[in-house]
């Protein structure tokens, strides 16, 4: 695994982390232990300085791993690109801002998407973006 500059995220007896330079993956706990390989991980690799995986769901039911990929040099734009995977399943991204008319804004280091209320909120340069349903 790759070095890490971020905090994981824990749902249903999973880890989620994604390392600097690597991809978003997925670890089962069992009785305390970790997998020695992750049980799922994304196709695209975030590069520095990784990033803090966040959950959303309904009690134990569809969760989606949120993150922000905060590197300008992978962007080449220095825009944020939020990410949603599903929880089960890392090789589905549910969402990604690139794609969509809705970017969150200039990157800045760290940021760590927060969901609370049904919405998920990615701190930005000088602004918040604020994701949810219409």
């Amino acid at each position: 695994m790759a070095p890490s500059f971020a905090r994981t995220a824990l749902f249903n007896g999973k880890i989620y982390c994604n390392g600097a330079v690597d991809v978003l993956k997925e670890f089962a706990l069992t009785n305390g232990l970790l997998s020695t390989n992750p049980v799922s991980q994304s196709a695209n690799a975030i590069d520095f300085p990784g990033a803090t995986p966040s959950v959303s769901a309904n009690g134990t039911n569809n969760g989606i791993v949120w993150i922000v990929q905060t590197d300008a040099f992978f962007t080449r734009t220095g825009q944020a690109v939020l990410h949603a995977y599903d929880a089960t399943d890392l090789t589905r991204e549910l969402y990604n801002s690139a794609t969509s008319r809705q970017p969150p804004g200039k990157t800045v280091k760290f940021a760590v998407p927060t969901v609370a209320n049904g919405k998920v909120y990615v701190g930005v340069v000088h602004r918040l973006t604020v994701y949810g349903l219409r």
